[in-house]
């Protein structure tokens, strides 16, 4: 009877080892896509970040001296690229907001990532292993596809507030 015991337990946890190993592939490639993902992801934050502080130094630099006489295509120039300078400015805050709730939205699966691993490791998964690892490859693909979108915005956002503020200077001197 204790044979059998010990053959049954030796088949059990070769069984189980094996139901594991058959997630190994998938899930190692899941973390490494991951790994360069959650890089992208905070790259750009990092970026919106540095955007927002560049763009902070110019908000006081767009006011139109209401002590000067300037003509009206200066003026006319110099409201519209103040505009175009708001614009921008607001939508890298709006951008920064929601990359902030995308990045903590992105460690609570980063957790989810983890426990997988630890679960290949110890040799221990639960549940619908391959849904998780497609729902998790899902998000992974949108934030790749979401954080090349942003930087798109937020290099736009700078060329444009670089560019507005140029012609703001140039309609400075119009007078």
């Amino acid at each position: 009877m204790k044979k059998l015991t010990i053959g049954l337990l030796a088949i059990f946890i070769i069984f189980s080892c094996k139901n594991v190993d058959q997630y190994r592939a998938p899930i190692d490639s899941l973390t490494a896509e991951w790994t360069k993902a959650g890089e992208n992801v905070m790259n750009t934050y990092g970026s919106i970040g540095t955007s927002k502080i560049m763009m902070n130094t110019f908000v006081d630099s767009f006011k139109i001296d209401s002590t000067k006489k300037w003509s009206k295509e200066a003026l006319i120039m110099m409201d519209s690229m103040k505009t175009a300078f708001v614009a921008q400015y607001n939508g890298i805050n709006k951008l920064s907001t929601e990359v902030e709730e995308f990045k903590n939205k992105w460690t609570t699966m980063t957790a989810d990532v983890d426990a997988l691993s630890k679960g290949l490791k110890e040799g221990k998964l639960e549940g619908d292993v391959m849904v998780k690892i497609n729902d998790l490859k899902a998000n992974c693909q949108m934030a790749v596809t979401q954080s090349e979108a942003w930087n798109k915005n937020v290099t736009g956002a700078q060329t444009t507030v670089v560019q507005a503020w140029d012609l703001f200077k140039k309609a400075k001197l119009m007078k």
